[in-house]
């Protein structure tokens, strides 16, 4: 064995004594915080322009190099709600150890002339074009958080996203939904709408993946959280796999556990001019005819006939339990999948080999995210590793991972 592979295997070998758990459960750490980032600028639904804000939490005093990353949006019917409506949430992971944030996105849709008030729409394109802006500007937001990792110590391959009602749509569309193909027909260029007497253009909408940070990184994520949201079409659920955590009570009235509209429950004819929706209870379905078990699916789907949590405090437990669970496994779930991995363990007798099939860079870190080395390569190469608890990522042409040095 040459003298580099010796000292890395020493180095390895160093870790497993001195390695602190993997456990991103507790709240132990004090928060600091940068308050109304201004992350983009986007065009409303009434031709104007919205500034979007973005605010971040981080720990203070974790020496940790690679934070994990969540971003929580907020509901409110892609009308109204608030950023910050979901700042103790991000801040309570912050405590944990993660880079939390929350993040704006462009509300609003055109409303009927009687009543003019929200829920009500004007006509099924009017949310289904909220929805998808919603969707186009928290990509950008999570390319923007991306793009600052070095400078937050934050993990790109163990981002998260969480939102409650709409910011729960929005999230599993972020996730979810990477193709063109899924771009509703109603957010291409159809015709104007009168409204208050005057006439508003209703322009193309663009890409699903929008136009703000377009830099080099995905907006692909490690996990979900679901807080009584929906898909508008199942077959998005076969595009990607991140894990997902599905909270929803059967009898909610606005956003369907099952498949209704939304505000189907309320009445007064504000459902007519929503689209049909596939809840928590059909999410779960089809995610485990693809295969979810484990830490990749976990539900909390209890009756109740309300559009909220019953539980908060339990419910943050709960779902930092399960991230925590998620990012301590590395070799599942994992977001950004490569067809054919650049790399595989062998096992002979005692002894664990990483071989490596492409050129790249490769890091070495133990399970508190302390990086203790990194190798990049210009051609195959097979090393000798120890059997212990580290995580090895990885970057090279065909994309980026992370994995367990045992498996």
């Amino acid at each position: 064995m040459n003298q580099f592979f010796i000292s890395l295997f020493a180095l390895c070998t160093a870790v497993s004594v001195t390695a602190q758990p993997c456990d991103y459960t507790q709240k132990k750490y004090n928060v600091r915080q940068e308050l109304r980032t201004v992350y983009g600028v986007a065009k409303s639904y009434g031709n104007g322009t919205d500034t979007l804000f973005i605010d971040i939490y981080k720990p203070v005093g974790d020496n940790n190099t690679l934070r994990p990353m969540i971003l929580f949006i907020h509901g409110g019917g892609f009308s109204g709600g608030n950023y910050k409506d979901v700042t103790n949430q991000a801040k309570a992971f912050a405590q944990r150890g993660y880079v939390a944030a929350t993040a704006s996105y462009r509300l609003g849709f055109f409303r009927p002339v009687i009543p003019d008030q929200y829920p009500w729409a004007l006509d099924k394109a009017e949310p289904e074009r909220a929805a998808y802006r919603a969707m186009q500007d928290i990509k950008g937001a999570v390319r923007y958080l991306k793009g600052r990792n070095k400078a937050d110590s934050a993990d790109v391959l163990n981002f998260f996203i969480g939102g409650f009602s709409a910011g729960a749509i929005t999230s599993l569309n972020v996730a979810f939904v990477n193709d063109n193909k899924f771009r509703p027909a109603s957010c291409d260029s159809i015709n104007s709408v009168v409204y208050q007497g005057i006439n508003y253009k209703r322009p193309a909408l663009g890409s699903v993946e929008g136009t703000l940070h377009l830099n080099r990184h995905n907006t692909s994520v490690r996990g979900v959280l679901n807080y009584f949201g929906a898909v508008a079409d199942t077959a998005v659920l076969e595009t990607a796999r991140p894990a997902v955590f599905n909270y929803h009570q059967l009898g909610d009235p606005v956003v369907p556990a099952g498949i209704n509209r939304p505000f189907y429950g309320i009445g007064l004819g504000i459902s007519d001019n929503w689209p049909m929706l596939y809840g928590s209870t059909i999410i779960s379905r089809r995610l485990k005819a693809l295969g979810y078990t484990g830490n990749s699916l976990r539900n909390r789907i209890i009756s109740g006939n309300v559009h909220d949590v019953d539980n908060p405090a339990l419910m943050d437990t709960m779902t930092a339990n399960w991230a925590s669970s998620v990012i301590c496994s590395p070799n599942t779930a994992v977001a950004n999948i490569a067809l054919q991995k650049p790399y595989r363990l062998q096992i002979e007798h005692d002894k664990t080999y990483l071989i490596t099939r492409e050129a790249g860079s490769w890091e070495f870190f133990d399970l508190s995210g302390r990086k203790f080395h990194q190798v990049k390569t210009e051609s195959e190469f097979r090393t000798e590793i120890t059997r212990t608890p580290c995580v090895i990522r990885y970057q090279t042409k065909s994309g980026e991972g992370s994995f367990l040095c045992n498996p």
